[in-house]
C-alpha cells in the first residue's frame, strides 16, 4: 500500500481523507485512531476516540468492561477540544512548514490548564509522575505494557524525535502511561520499552501501577479503555499531550496507523518520519 502525502494546508477533513486507505475505512467517524486488539465489529460498535480532557475536577466518562470495576450511571459529560489548528488561523495562501507538521499530526492547541497530577511506579521501580517531569517539556502518552497495540508506531516515531532532538533530548520527558488492564505489574524491562528502543533513553518514563491508579489516570487524561471478553480484547484511543515546564497543558496531537487483519498496527517510514518531524516542531517551540 502507498502512504498518501497530505498537502501543506489541512483541514480535519481533509486530513481524515489522506489517511482514509492506510486507516482502512470506508467511512469517519473517528474510530479509525481506536488502538488495541478489538475486531473492527467491536470498535464500531461504540469505542470512540476521546481528544479531550478531564481537567478542572470534571472527567469525562470512562467505560471499564468487565473488569468488575464499577461504571458510572450518570450523564456522560464530554469536553470539546479546540478546532482550530496552526494551519487554519493562516490568512494567506501559503502556509508554512510548521503548520503543515501541525496539520499532520492533528495539533490542537488547549491552553494551559494544569496537567492532572499523578505517580506511578517506572521502569527502575521508582515513583515517578508530573511532580517529577515538572521543570522540562514533557510529553505524556499512553500505549500497552507488551507493545501489543499501537506502541511499535508510536514508539518510532518518538525514537525519532529523540534522535532528531539529538544534544537537546535531553530537555524533555517523555511518559508513557500504561493502558493494558491485563498486564500492569512493575517491570524493569516493558516491551514498550525494550521493542522500540526507547530503554537506551533515560529521559523516557514507562509508569504503571495498580488498576485503580491507572483507571483514575485515564479518566483524567481523556483515555477510555475497552476490554471484551477475552483477555486480548482490548481497545483505547491514543493522544500524546505537550506539557510545558510549569506543568501547563498546550496541546495534544493524535497518532494515527494502519491496522491489519491481525491486529498489527503499522505506518509506512515516511509518515513515522513526518510524524516525528511534526512532534519536533511543537517540541521545541516550547523549550523556546
Amino acid at each position: 500500500m502507498t502512504d498518501q502525502i497530505p498537502g501543506d494546508k489541512l483541514s480535519e477533513e481533509a486530513r481524515r481523507e489522506a489517511f482514509r486507505d492506510e486507516l482502512r475505512l470506508t467511512t469517519e467517524n473517528g474510530a479509525g485512531r481506536i488502538v488495541g486488539r478489538i475486531s473492527k465489529k467491536v470498535l464500531w460498535g461504540g469505542v470512540g476516540v476521546l481528544a479531550v480532557l478531564g481537567l478542572g475536577g470534571q472527567a469525562v466518562e470512562h467505560y471499564f468492561g468487565n473488569l468488575g470495576l464499577p461504571t458510572s450511571t450518570g450523564p456522560t459529560t464530554t469536553f470539546t477540544a479546540p478546532t482550530t489548528t496552526p494551519s487554519q488561523v493562516s490568512t494567506t495562501t501559503t502556509v508554512s512548514a510548521a503548520s503543515a507538521d501541525a496539520a499532520f499530526i492533528g495539533l490542537k492547541l488547549i491552553g494551559t490548564a494544569q496537567a492532572p497530577a499523578f505517580t506511578l511506579t517506572d521502569q527502575h521501580g521508582h515513583p515517578y509522575g508530573t511532580h517529577q517531569a515538572s521543570g522540562r517539556v514533557t510529553l505524556i502518552t499512553f500505549f500497552n505494557k507488551n507493545c501489543n497495540d499501537i506502541c511499535p508506531v508510536l514508539g518510532a516515531e518518538l525514537k525519532l524525535l529523540l534522535s532528531d532532538l539529538a544534544n537537546n533530548a535531553s530537555r524533555i520527558n517523555i511518559i508513557i502511561v500504561n493502558t493494558d488492564p491485563f498486564s500492569y505489574g512493575a517491570s524493569a524491562n516493558p516491551l514498550a520499552l525494550t521493542q522500540t528502543g526507547l530503554s537506551a533513553y533515560s529521559n523516557v518514563h514507562f509508569l504503571t501501577g495498580p488498576l485503580a491508579s491507572l483507571n483514575s489516570i485515564w479518566k483524567s487524561y481523556g483515555i477510555e479503555v475497552k476490554v471484551g471478553v477475552n483477555a486480548n480484547q482490548v481497545a483505547h484511543n491514543s493522544v500524546i499531550y505537550f506539557a510545558n515546564s510549569t506543568s501547563g497543558l498546550v496541546g495534544f496531537a493524535k497518532p494515527f496507523a494502519a491496522q491489519n487483519a491481525n491486529g498489527s498496527f503499522s505506518l509506512s517510514n515516511a509518515n513515522i518520519a513526518r510524524f516525528a518531524e511534526g512532534l519536533h516542531y511543537e517540541t521545541v517551540s516550547l523549550n523556546q
